[in-house]
């Protein structure tokens, strides 16, 4: 396909500063390219239309499991024009693709090939914006050092447990609706009755979000400004 063609020409890796990324042999499940030198997996999702709120993607059950598993691929999508060259280019870090964002579809008609079979939908205005990482905007690149340390960021959130990375994404996105990039921790208190429905099995709310603020301090989100103030750095929306 050209959209593939094209990554294989142009495409490299956000995880590393190889500038090749090599094709999966064919029906690779869950990934079309991977990094020779690091081996971070990317799956492609090409379209002629932009991306909206839903990106289809495959069996339910098997996404779960890749992201219990932390086995998900770095997603690449692709908003191509009619000759065929990327008018926008987007990855969506695999550490912030998570159960919460994770719809699933209605199985099958019986009378389909596969009945009973269940797909899902990505939920992409789920996922935080800076888990959402520009490559190309308006057929324009942006700088690949640019893009690299904005995906290295999010990376930071890989070795915690995709439980607490579920706490630390739905924070993250909350965060976002507020006008100003600077908060307080009284603001951040407003959203525990949402996060106790995210997340019943947790008791302790509101020490849970003081901990995820901590967590989004150190991997740079954050920064600290006064005793219950802060402020998000680079607050932008996708």
């Amino acid at each position: 396909m050209q959209t593939e063609r094209w990554v294989s020409q142009h495409g490299y890796c956000l995880a590393c500063d190889s500038d090749v990324l090599r094709p999966t042999p064919p029906n690779t499940p869950a990934r079309d390219f991977e990094c020779p030198v690091c081996a971070h997996p990317y799956e492609l999702k090409a379209s002629s239309k932009a991306f909206g709120s839903r990106i289809v993607d495959g069996a339910y059950g098997s996404m779960m499991a890749r992201i219990h598993e932390n086995t998900t691929a770095t997603f690449l999508l692709m908003h191509y024009s009619e000759v065929w060259q990327p008018v926008t280019l987007m990855s969506v870090h695999r550490s912030l693709v998570l159960p919460e964002m994770i719809e699933q579809r209605k199985p099958l008609a019986l009378t389909a090939r596969r009945a009973g079979w269940i797909g899902c939908n990505i939920l992409l205005n789920q996922v935080p914006p800076e888990g959402r990482i520009a490559l190309i905007r308006q057929s324009a690149p942006v700088r690949k050092k640019f893009a690299r340390e904005q995906f290295q960021k999010v990376e930071r959130l890989a070795s915690t447990s995709v439980q607490s990375r579920g706490w630390t994404a739905a924070l993250l996105t909350r965060l976002h609706r507020f006008g100003s990039a600077q908060f307080t921790l009284a603001q951040v208190y407003a959203f525990e009755g949402e996060m106790s429905s995210l997340f019943p099995d947790n008791q302790h709310v509101r020490e849970k979000l003081r901990q995820q603020l901590q967590v989004l301090r150190k991997a740079g989100f954050l920064r600290f400004l006064s005793r219950g103030h802060y402020e998000l750095v680079n607050k932008h929306s996708v």
